[in-house]
């Protein structure tokens, strides 16, 4: 045929075509997909291992600015000169120590991350909690909030090193050298030593550069006595429960069997659908009947282009965690951790003798080897805002170390939460053990 007669003849074929159930079925599925593409892009960026996902929005501060707001103003009224807020300090048992290690910052986040933690509680949630700082300058008047009225009116306990005289002269000299690796592993064991002379019955420890939720520690609380009931059916012993985590580390791995087995996935879905579409063909349902061209474009584009959707959205859009789960692999970072009193002896005698390195993976590491379970509470009860690090990383991986929703929370909601809280049969059971000191500095 010649050319001339291919092209007065393509405009029968395109319209043949066109007109074909197979041709319509596939510009249909293009259509949706296109659209539900869009509809991905819009929704679902979030999740770092999205397709979707949009790394210029995702570090803007939303929720952790009204926050910030609030726990900045509420720093400011105990730091008044006249008439300052009583304060409610610690009973003499509290049920849980948080300690602060703090240092000088180029851009100081302390008073915000104090605020956040006090800001919302109630009085018997306060009376709950000791509440420590260690200033970690060996020349703590280097940090702006050394010295301030509302470190001694809201702080259970506010000091420095107290060490002899040799322990402080190496404090120093690695202080200068900027060993980040041994002094961040030694202030982690002094503020774990704090709490433990304490013997409250957990001890957490939270990093200086963090805004926490309204309604975090009711919430910590609760999740408490579940894993204390985990313990109790399972008999197995737990490190940790973890306040913060990044989804960054919560990818497809290995370890998930679609993933795993993704060609497996592909060819069972294709193959499912060639068969239940043949056997509806064989049907005595005309409307069901689909030629070969039709049942080929479902099976062998469709099935695969909209099955491949399930591993762009990303995984923890799929499968977000709630509640308490248990993280025993890809917990990330030290922002902020709850400890039973149990295990702190034990951590902090590993953590001495290693003496060097990252405190996180050293934790870890204790937890592999002594066969202890790790939790986390989800959604993350913080969010990790020193984007700059104090430790000279990389702004790359400062920004890995980032809640990716913690700032779609919405205030009204979690306070409405947090009143339901104070309700709840586990939270009272704690909190009414203790007695509200009620008491004011």
């Amino acid at each position: 045929m010649s050319v001339r007669g291919v092209v007065r003849k393509a405009p029968t074929l395109l319209a043949h075509y066109l007109r074909l159930r197979a041709t319509k079925i596939l510009v249909s599925a293009l259509v949706l997909w296109l659209l539900l593409y869009q509809v991905f892009r819009i929704k679902l960026w979030r999740d770092p291992h999205s397709a979707f996902f949009k790394d210029t929005h995702v570090y803007e501060l939303d929720y952790s600015l009204q926050r910030e707001r609030e726990a900045r103003h509420f720093i400011t009224r105990y730091n008044a000169g006249l008439d300052p807020p009583v304060s409610v300090k610690s009973a003499p048992t509290p049920h849980i120590c948080v300690a602060i290690v703090t240092v000088r910052r180029d851009t100081d986040y302390f008073e915000a991350t104090v605020g956040s933690i006090l800001e919302g509680l109630d009085n018997h949630e306060r009376s709950n909690m000791y509440l420590s700082f260690l200033f970690a300058n060996t020349e703590p008047r280097l940090h702006p909030s050394w010295g301030q009225r509302w470190v001694e009116r809201l702080a259970d306990s506010a000091t420095t090193y107290n060490v002899s005289e040799k322990e402080f002269g190496h404090l120093q000299k690695i202080e200068k050298e900027r060993n980040f690796y041994e002094k961040g592993v030694f202030d982690y064991v002094y503020a774990l030593q704090t709490c433990k002379d304490l013997n409250a019955s957990h001890t957490i420890i939270f990093e200086d550069d963090i805004i926490l939720a309204t309604g975090w520690f009711s919430k910590t609380l609760k999740a408490l006595a579940e894993i204390a009931r985990f313990e109790q059916h399972s008999a197995k012993p737990w490190l940790y429960l973890r306040l913060f985590y990044t989804e960054t580390s919560l990818s497809w791995t290995n370890s998930d069997f679609a993933y795993r087995n993704m060609p497996f996935v592909f060819g069972f879905l294709m193959l499912s659908a060639v068969s239940c579409l043949i056997a509806l063909r064989r049907s005595r349902y005309q409307h069901f009947h689909l030629d070969t061209a039709s049942i080929a474009v479902i099976s062998v584009v469709c099935v695969p282009a909209f099955t491949a959707f399930i591993y762009m959205v990303g995984k923890y859009n799929l499968m977000p965690l709630t509640g308490v789960v248990e993280m025993n692999k890809y917990g990330c970072c030290t922002q902020g951790l709850v400890f039973p009193r149990e295990r702190v002896n034990g951590l902090m005698q590993f953590l001495s003798e290693r003496g060097h390195g990252q405190t996180d993976s050293m934790i870890e590491e204790y937890a592999d080897s002594h066969e202890l379970t790790r939790y986390a509470l989800a959604p993350p009860q913080l969010q990790h805002v020193g984007l700059k690090s104090s430790r000279d990383n990389t702004d790359v991986n400062t920004q890995s170390t980032w809640a990716f929703w913690f700032e779609t929370n919405d205030a009204t909601s979690l306070k409405k939460e947090h009143q339901m809280l104070l309700q709840d049969e586990d939270v009272k059971g704690m909190l009414w053990n203790v007695t509200d000191s009620g008491s004011s500095t």
